[in-house]
């Protein structure tokens, strides 16, 4: 019996032995995980309270966009809007509208090859009507994208060297405010564009400065005013 036990026993350590070699060689071919955190990465990290930033503020979905404001309505019989350049190229400067003189003010601008040919018309009706005053506004010229702004010198250069050719008075504006008060007013988008105002202060015509119903016009508000119209 003693025999027996002693082989059993042998055997029982021997696979034991065993056992726990085959354990060992698993463990070091594939350890088995520890739950040990994975290091933190730019990708994966987030961020502490104390780095996040506020989010911008958004605009209010329920707050009504400002409108920008829309100039007043002028139109034929309207009282003519306040004439404020700054500053007369040529001729004598127009300080406001007199009662019984006939004015017309046309915006033009150097670049724009209508307005130059409207100018011999413009010439021709100032020539032709010394009770009239007849006012180049150039109040469109380019300003450049970068540098001086030039656009006074080279209006000024411009009126030079068309002399007698441009015999009328000629007013520069830089800040279109003398434009804002006539043409958008008038919702008029394109040049030239005659204004005549009346002996009266009101404005008599609106449109071209060139063609049979320009120069009727003319006639129209300088006969008007004569008679105290």
């Amino acid at each position: 019996m003693r025999g027996i036990h002693g082989t059993a026993l042998v055997a029982g350590l021997a696979v034991a032995i065993v056992a726990a070699g085959v354990g060992s060689a698993r463990s070091e071919e594939s350890p088995e995980p520890m739950g040990q955190s994975l290091p933190r990465t730019p990708a994966n990290q987030q961020p502490k309270p104390a780095d996040q930033k506020p989010e911008a503020k958004k605009p209010d979905a329920n707050k009504p966009a400002e409108k920008p404001k829309e100039a007043s309505s002028l139109g034929v019989g309207n009282v003519a809007p306040r004439f404020e350049p700054d500053a007369w190229i040529k001729g004598q400067p127009v300080s406001g509208f007199e009662k019984g003189k006939v004015y017309v003010v046309e915006f033009w601008a150097t670049w724009c090859g209508p307005c130059k040919a409207a100018i011999p018309h413009l010439t021709k009706t100032q020539k032709d009507n010394k009770d009239l005053i007849v006012i180049g506004m150039a109040s469109f010229e380019r300003k450049p994208k970068s540098g001086a702004d030039d656009r006074k010198a080279k209006l000024e250069k411009f009126v030079q060297d068309q002399g007698d050719k441009m015999d009328y008075r000629v007013a520069f504006e830089t800040d279109d405010q003398v434009s804002q008060a006539w043409m958008d007013a008038a919702r008029q988008n394109g040049i030239p564009t005659a204004f005549i105002v009346g002996g009266d202060g009101k404005v008599a015509y609106i449109g071209s400065p060139g063609g049979g119903s320009f120069d009727k016009a003319v006639k129209a508000a300088i006969d008007a005013a004569k008679k105290g119209g």
